[in-house]
């Protein structure tokens, strides 16, 4: 297992800062989920770990050991590319055995460590087929045994399951994960979509313009998503544009349709400007009581939740709870708002309201 230090990292390309300053931690042997946008800067860290681009400033070790300079063959890395990386003249197991071949292992060793991996990954059935005759999920699990088969002391993974259909990627998450979990490989996957960021990553690091906004376990970054970018990497978020108004009581969160009271005095220096929501589908509650009038456009329900589609004060707004009975298209119902993350517009970030 190896520990990663990334200490003031940053990598341009031709005069332009892909990443900047970038400082985290991977602790030994846990996955490291990347989200970002494209263009964010996900790939070139993971180039950077890699050794496949060159760091500017800043340092990268693995285990105390500095390896910012250091070749990618000296680095014990396994790198599985999003785009499709196999010999089109070798079988998939010849595929496979590939870095065992460079490295010189005896043949016995090389065909009990490809059968392993092979049945780890469920593809033995692949071992004699040709690169072209494999879909898109197979090409991925054959990458990521061809990967995993060294024994590598870090795993990267460019969003591994871009090409791959929804059954294949719940499939192949799992088994990587089961992997990785028996190795014990720290990994550092750069995720394509928030699902495998979610069920992968021990950790979240979210990046913005290359730069780190914000890491944390997912629970966290979720909950308490601290840039509005990061709330929408990681799920379904509305981004509701408020004004912060005040009486002796406390304060007001409003907009048309919109009356929230808030007590946190942190929002008394706010008073008199406009803050973005942040609000989650769940957060929302069914009140008789409540205070915001929400017109209901459509409903919809997936087994032991539902789905309304609402418009408040003319703004369309996303509410996800337990099934409801009775409630249709063209209903107004009470909503009350249980939780909300309010972002300063004026630097980008959550305003700590505890």
């Amino acid at each position: 297992m190896t520990t990663i230090e990334i200490d003031g990292l940053t990598v341009r390309k031709g005069s332009d800062a892909v990443l900047h300053d970038v400082r985290m931690r991977v602790g030994s042997g846990r996955v490291l989920a990347l989200l970002g946008s494209s263009g964010s800067g996900k790939t070139t860290l993971l180039r950077a770990l890699a050794g496949l681009d060159r760091v500017e400033s800043g340092t990268v070790t693995f285990d105390d050991r500095d390896v910012t300079n250091a070749e990618p063959g000296d680095r014990n890395v396994a790198f599985v590319f999003q785009e499709p990386v196999l010999f089109p003249k070798r079988n998939v197991r010849r595929n496979i055995s590939f870095p065992l071949e460079i490295d010189h292992q005896p043949a016995d060793e090389i065909r009990k460590r490809v059968g392993a991996e092979a049945r780890a990954l469920h593809i033995e059935e692949l071992l004699r087929r040709n690169p072209k005759q494999l879909s898109a999920g197979e090409v991925q699990a054959v990458q990521i045994a061809r990967a995993l088969v060294k024994q590598p002391a870090v795993l990267l993974l460019d969003e591994p399951f871009a090409h791959v259909d929804v059954h294949q990627t719940s499939t192949l998450r799992r088994e990587v994960m089961l992997i990785q979990r028996g190795f014990g490989v720290t990994t550092v996957i750069a995720a394509h979509e928030p699902a495998d960021a979610m069920a992968m990553g021990d950790d979240i690091a979210v990046i913005d313009d290359g730069r780190i906004v914000q890491f944390d376990e997912p629970v966290a970054v979720y909950d308490r998503p601290r840039t509005v970018n990061a709330a929408l990497l990681t799920g379904a978020a509305d981004v509701i544009e408020v004004e912060v108004t005040g009486d002796r009581d406390g304060s007001w969160l409003v907009r048309p349709g919109l009356r929230i009271r808030a007590w946190a005095p942190a929002l008394v220096a706010h008073r008199g400007r406009g803050l973005q929501m942040i609000v989650r589908p769940e957060w929302w509650q069914l009140d008789p009581h409540g205070l915001i009038d929400a017109e209901v456009t459509r409903v919809a329900g997936a087994g032991p939740t539902a789905t309304l589609w609402c418009t408040v004060g003319g703004r369309p707004m996303t509410v996800t709870m337990p099934s409801v009975v009775g409630v249709t298209a063209g209903d107004r119902v009470a909503l009350r708002l249980d939780r909300y993350v309010l972002v300063d517009p004026r630097n980008g970030y959550r305003i700590d309201l505890a």
